[in-house]
């Protein structure tokens, strides 16, 4: 009796292990139709889901989806059908990692750990921002100059505009007239360390509530070239699908800002 409870403790234990080296594939990106099927359970497709060994895929005419495995190799599936755990596995087993493996990695880490709230993101979710009037830099972006002009379009003329700065955290506001742009330069920060900046512009008036706040990094010297060859990479594969450009572009973003901490 012992010998079985034994046998039968070793058999449970090595299932459990077999189990959790399973690979799954996580739902990077969904646009439309897609569902994820277990038994006859089957559920909308959504940014964050994991398909493991049991479940399979559908995804219908004009829609897709990006998985991604955890050694940050990646596939955008376009074809309407179904996909099977089996079929995608050996998709995957023929492809190659690509340049932004190390990239993916990071992701599929995020969302393994529950890092990450189902499509939000820690950076800039997907929010209104009603009629927002910043222009310039564009809202969740990298900034490779330490001279940063702010553009915005004034919905009224001749009234006066509060910009609001923040560098790592640190307030500079000032209230402009008869212009509608402004340079900020170094002398506002230390250049010697990341800066991560948010900026928000309102008339002086304003009673509604604030705008949500754009923002943007400037690396290290050191990390630029490499922050412009992922850039590049991305617009390269996905400058054709600007909802996958934009979300890869707002993740790098967080993982360069993760990395200095200053998340």
């Amino acid at each position: 009796m012992t010998k079985l409870l034994f046998i039968i403790t070793v058999f449970l234990f090595l299932q459990q292990i077999s189990k959790a080296a399973e690979t799954k594939y996580l739902f990077y990106s969904v646009n439309k139709e897609v569902y994820r099927v277990n038994g006859n359970k089957k559920e909308k497709a959504i940014r964050g889901m994991f398909l493991t060994v049991e479940q399979s895929i559908i995804i219908s005419p004009l829609s897709e989806i990006m998985l991604v495995q955890n050694d940050g190799k990646s596939m955008l599936l376009e074809k309407p059908g179904t996909y099977t755990y089996s079929q995608i596995k050996k998709i995957f087993g023929s492809a190659k990692s690509g340049g932004m493996s190390k990239f993916f990695s990071y992701v599929f880490e995020k969302f393994l750990a529950g890092d990450d709230d189902g499509d939000k993101q820690k950076v800039s979710a997907a929010v209104f921002r009603g009629r927002n009037v910043m222009t310039n830099p564009d809202d969740s972006s990298f900034i490779f100059s330490s001279a940063i002009l702010f553009k915005w379009n004034p919905e009224q003329k001749n009234i006066p505009y509060k910009l609001k700065i923040w560098c790592n955290g640190i307030l500079f506001d000032t209230v402009i007239k008869n212009k509608s742009d402004f340079l900020l330069t170094e002398k506002r920060f230390i250049r010697s360390y990341p800066v991560f900046i948010k900026w928000i512009v309102l008339p002086t008036d304003n009673k509604q509530k604030e705008p949500t706040p754009f923002v943007h990094l400037l690396p290290l010297k050191k990390d630029m070239a490499a922050i412009k060859q992922q850039l590049k990479q991305i617009a390269l594969s996905y400058s054709k699908n600007k909802q996958l450009h934009d979300l890869m572009k707002k993740d790098l973003l967080e993982k360069w800002l993760l990395e200095y901490k200053l998340l």
